[in-house]
């Protein structure tokens, strides 16, 4: 029994620096519940419960925020908001009631979608302490109950709903997967896993694959569009989905209104199949060449495998697992949570199609698609599977065998090119009309052609030149801000970005909709691109902490990528050229697979649009697609994902 000290107690009369450190000193175990360390103290009597009560000691608690979990990923991608000790505090609490509610095991809570949401935060935020924190409150294997028992709840025609819940249940799914506990699941276990999550996985025309439709390059969407984007209605729905405004607001650090969009349920999805698929290895033909060399002994000169190349394919994984970081000297070198960086951007700036604040932070690392990556893209029957796409209702044990699927593997070696800021550089226009529609071209104008020169790319559209300048992995930085334009007219590299920015645009674009641009006198533009005061950055008028991004400027106009399949990986699996772009609004990738002729023109291979996000820094995923009905909106396409080699 607590024993309440009377206030005249000398006790009561301790500093609170030492009140502080007796709290501090009970709370030695970051494994135990919060509540069972400190509230004990808080009911020894009213005065402790003033002293050192959530209400009136934000620095107490913040203290504890640090010993349990990680800040870092949230000062980088906050500033000011995540680094105080009242955002911490409440940070804290949120986080703490999350991992009571899943020691509890019910994954039929009313409030498991919050629950969800602070999860899939600290994960996002992980740099050690999260992770362990979610592991000892028993997440793994609560997000794999509400998976195998509740994914499919308030299904549609038998398909599961893309809904806020089961996408947050995709990617925690995702981020608890180990190699331990893949291996772990039984046979039937991971057969039943891969048959929920199948939909997700195979069905792009009920749930959407980006943040926006690929047809688009140009975003955000301009307001006075002569004629809105649509969709094409099938049986499953509108194909592309536009997800204007799929999001949450929630209160996060001190932001008491954050604005957060809803995770893509397919990529986390795709990432979940192709783990479960890698956990048992590709069978190695015993009548195969054992080598290359054995097959050219053997009189093989087409393109064939080799046991040797399947080996290959069963020793990196398509879809790699997070890894763990627990040294001390590779924290000190970069924060693992900074490989999330990318992913939390497009989830903090992409929810509107026509925002007018749309690059508040980068969506894509430069650097990040050069080099070797191998991967599996799945191939449904085309019978099969058309039969799918023209009927609502899901057929029953829906399965891989339903739409007769198979893999195939994919090799390709890329190389990355910038076009940088500076006189006379223009980077090549979107393809298509104003940008719409020209995914079968990568984005890019029927009549632009390109050639990789000494240290760059020369492109060519239209008569007009442009030079990329190649990315090399830790070589000199491409962008001078002497010569800069964007850093020259704002006087600085830095760029600046506030909460009320787009409150602001929105206020401008009427005026311009109602007065036209040129009645908008030239002082009101310099008011609007005026770099803002320091003092502004830090409190509003009202007192409330507002949200200010900033960022260096790298001089990056337009990213291009350009490869081949290597020449070993060519004769065991064809012969590719690679080419395509990066869109900036979110940082999807789209990449043109076209096969080089050889002895055989192998036409019948085609070409092929590879369309996907780099997620988590180390894999590529997303969906491909057929250029043979290049007038449809809906085609042939199916699921892939790579990871990075070297």
């Amino acid at each position: 029994m607590v024993t309440a000290f009377p206030q005249f107690s000398a006790i009561c009369r301790l500093p609170l620096e030492i009140l502080e450190k007796v709290a501090t000193e009970l709370d030695d175990d970051p494994g135990s519940s919060l509540s069972s360390t400190t509230l004990p103290l808080l009911l020894t009597c009213k005065r402790f419960y003033e002293l050192l009560g959530f209400k009136t000691n934000n620095h107490l608690y913040a203290h504890f925020f640090r010993a349990r979990f990680d800040g870092s990923a949230a000062v980088r991608r906050l500033g000011e908001l995540a680094s105080h000790d009242p955002g911490r505090s409440f940070q804290l609490r949120s986080y703490c009631n999350a991992l009571r509610r899943v020691r509890t095991g019910d994954i039929h809570a009313n409030d498991i979608v919050q629950t969800f949401w602070s999860c899939f935060s600290m994960m996002m935020e992980d740099d050690g302490k999260n992770r362990c924190q979610l592991g000892w409150a028993g997440l793994p294997d609560f997000v794999d109950k509400f998976v195998r028992e509740r994914l499919h709840e308030n299904s549609e025609n038998g398909w599961p709903a893309e809904s806020e819940v089961n996408s947050l249940a995709m990617w925690l799914l995702w981020f608890t997967s180990t190699e331990e506990r893949l291996r772990a699941e039984t046979p039937a276990q991971r057969v039943q896993m891969t048959n929920l999550i199948l939909p997700y996985v195979l069905m792009p025309v009920r749930y959407a694959t980006y943040f926006a439709p690929h047809t688009h390059f140009t975003l955000p969407l301009p307001r006075n569009l002569p004629q809105l984007p649509h969709s094409f209605l099938t049986v499953h729905g509108p194909y592309p989905q536009y997800r204007e405004g799929f999001s949450r607001r929630m209160p996060l650090y001190q932001a008491t209104d954050f604005e957060v969009g809803i995770p893509l349920a397919s990529v986390a999805a795709k990432l979940v199949y192709f783990s479960r698929r890698e956990v048992l290895p590709v069978g190695v033909p015993p009548h195969l060449p054992r080598t290359r060399e054995h097959a050219l002994q053997l009189g093989f000169t087409m393109v064939t495998p080799t046991q040797e190349d399947i080996q290959e394919l069963n020793e990196h994984k398509v879809a790699k697992l997070i890894p763990r970081v627990t040294k001390p000297e590779e924290l000190a070198k970069r924060a693992p949570s900074a490989r999330w960086d990318d992913d939390w951007n497009r989830l903090a700036d992409c929810s509107y199609l026509f925002s007018p604040v749309s690059l508040k932070r980068t969506h894509y690392t430069p650097g990040l698609l050069g080099g070797l990556w191998q991967g599996r893209m799945l191939h449904p029957d085309d019978i099969h599977y058309g039969n799918i796409m023209q009927t609502a209702q899901m057929p029953a044990g829906f399965n891989e065998q339903t739409v007769g699927l198979t893999a195939a593997p994919v090799f390709m070696r890329l190389r990355e090119y910038h076009c940088m800021d500076v006189e006379p550089n223009q980077p090549i226009p979107g393809g298509g009309r104003d940008g719409f529609g020209g995914i079968q071209n990568a984005w890019f104008p029927n009549s632009m052609g390109y050639q990789e020169v000494s240290h760059g790319l020369a492109t060519m559209c239209q008569e007009r030149t442009s030079f990329y300048n190649e990315y090399v992995a830790g070589g000199f930085n491409l962008h001078d801000e002497s010569k800069c334009r964007g850093c020259q007219y704002r006087g600085t590299s830095e760029m600046v970005f506030r909460e009320d920015d787009a409150r602001l645009l929105d206020t401008v674009d009427e005026v311009l909709a109602d007065e036209g641009m040129e009645e908008v006198e030239d002082d009101e533009d310099d008011q609007i691109e005026d770099e803002p005061s320091e003092a502004d950055t830090e409190m509003n008028p009202d007192g409330r902490c507002e949200l200010v991004i900033k960022r260096k400027c790298d001089g990056i106009l337009d990213i291009i990528l350009v490869g081949e399949t290597d020449m070993r990986h060519g004769q065991a699996w064809h012969h590719y050229k690679f080419y395509g772009r990066v869109r900036e609004w979110d940082g999807l990738v789209a990449l043109i697979r076209v096969p080089i002729p050889s002895g055989n023109p192998h036409q019948y291979l085609g070409v092929w649009i590879f369309t996907g996000y780099v997620v988590g820094g180390q894999n590529f995923v997303g969906n491909w697609r057929t250029t043979a009905h290049p007038g449809g909106p809906v085609t042939f396409e199916s699921a892939f994902a790579m990871s990075k080699r070297d």
